[in-house]
C-alpha cells in the first residue's frame, strides 16, 4: 500500500502536477482546520467538540467517496499512525 506521494509517482498512480496538487490541497485543509479549531479556542468554545463535529463531516464523506469499510481502514490507519507517533511518557 502506497504510502507517501512519492510511493504514487513511483507506482505511476500519479504524476508529480498531481502530487503537487493533492500534497498542496491536503496541506491548505490542515491550516484551515487547525484554524478553525483555534479560533473555537479563542472564543472560549470547546475545540475537541468543534473537532467531532469536522470528524462527522469527514466520516460521511469517506464513506460516500469509499464505501465503509474502506472508510474505516483509512480511520484505523490514522489511528495506528498517531498511535505511534505520540510522545513517550516518562515516570519520573
Amino acid at each position: 500500500m502506497p504510502r507517501s506521494y512519492s510511493d504514487y509517482i513511483k507506482t505511476g498512480q500519479m504524476t508529480q502536477l498531481e502530487a503537487i496538487k493533492f500534497n498542496t490541497v491536503r496541506n491548505g485543509g490542515r491550516v484551515a482546520i487547525a484554524g478553525v479549531l483555534a479560533a473555537h479556542v479563542r472564543d472560549g468554545l470547546p475545540a475537541d467538540a468543534a473537532a467531532f463535529g469536522v470528524l462527522d463531516t469527514l466520516a460521511v464523506k469517506l464513506v460516500e467517496w469509499y464505501g465503509a469499510a474502506a472508510a474505516g481502514e483509512v480511520l484505523r490507519h490514522y489511528a495506528d499512525v498517531c498511535e505511534r507517533q505520540k510522545p513517550a511518557t516518562t515516570n519520573g
